[in-house]
């Protein structure tokens, strides 16, 4: 494992990205992002003491294309596995790419395909206690316990046990990671809104399903959406 450490960068993630010699278990670690940001080119609040990484996975050849689509939702169980480990926690998982903690978002996720490379940007919320400006959506482990983490301790465990969890995906382990995510699914039984490129409906989440999709119940019908921004209803 290559790692890249830097105080200040616009994106971990732009930086794997422009490498030339980009090579599987790259890691790049910043105390502050200029341009973070999430899905859909949302901007991801950086302050200092949060974890702000980006790793490589290689495209493995022997996995159909159409699995990586589950890429996201593997990198949230993993994180889910790690962070269990650092604090027994009662996380949630969003649907696709986020994690939350007592209805705060304490992570988010981003995974780009560069040629024959994923890139999968992390932040998460540890150390920083200055959320001000998104005190009440966000919420960070020390906000939480008191305690103060060693940042870089914690980025590597998160990113060992993704490679671990990797191999059990390819191993054929997805349906006991389906189940798990299941478990923790954040947006079950609420009153969504979902924003695809084209139209914005409104209904009931329901599961996410095997092949990563969510169920939602609009009226009468039952859709699925492979992508989106989902907000929980304020109606």
């Amino acid at each position: 494992m290559r790692i890249y450490r830097f105080d200040e960068i616009e994106s971990t993630s732009k930086f794997l990205r422009e490498k030339d010699d980009i090579m599987e278990r790259d890691l790049a670690i910043a105390k502050v992002q200029t341009l973070g940001r999430g899905r859909r080119g949302n901007r991801w609040v950086s302050t200092e003491g949060a974890a702000l990484f980006s790793f490589v996975l290689k495209h493995d050849v022997e996995i159909q294309e159409d699995e990586y689509m589950k890429l996201p939702l593997l990198v949230g169980y993993s994180l889910l596995y790690s962070l269990k480990k650092i604090e027994e926690l009662d996380y949630k998982f969003k649907w696709t790419n986020d994690l939350y903690l007592e209805d705060k978002k304490i992570s988010g996720i981003l995974v780009e395909k560069i040629r024959d490379n994923y890139v999968i940007g992390i932040g998460l919320n540890v150390n920083n206690l200055n959320l001000e400006e998104v005190k009440n959506i966000a919420i960070s482990l020390r906000e939480k316990t008191g305690k103060v983490y060693s940042l870089e301790e914690v980025i590597v465990t998160i990113v060992k046990d993704f490679y671990s969890n990797f191999q059990d995906f390819k191993n054929g382990k997805w349906k006991e990671i389906l189940k798990e995510i299941n478990r923790v699914n954040y947006l079950y039984g609420k009153r969504i809104d979902i924003v695809t490129f084209d139209k914005e409906e409104s209904g009931i989440a329901g599961d996410i399903l095997e092949d990563g999709t969510l169920e939602v119940f609009v009226g009468s019908e039952i859709k699925k959406y492979n992508i989106g921004s989902v907000h929980i209803s304020k109606k």
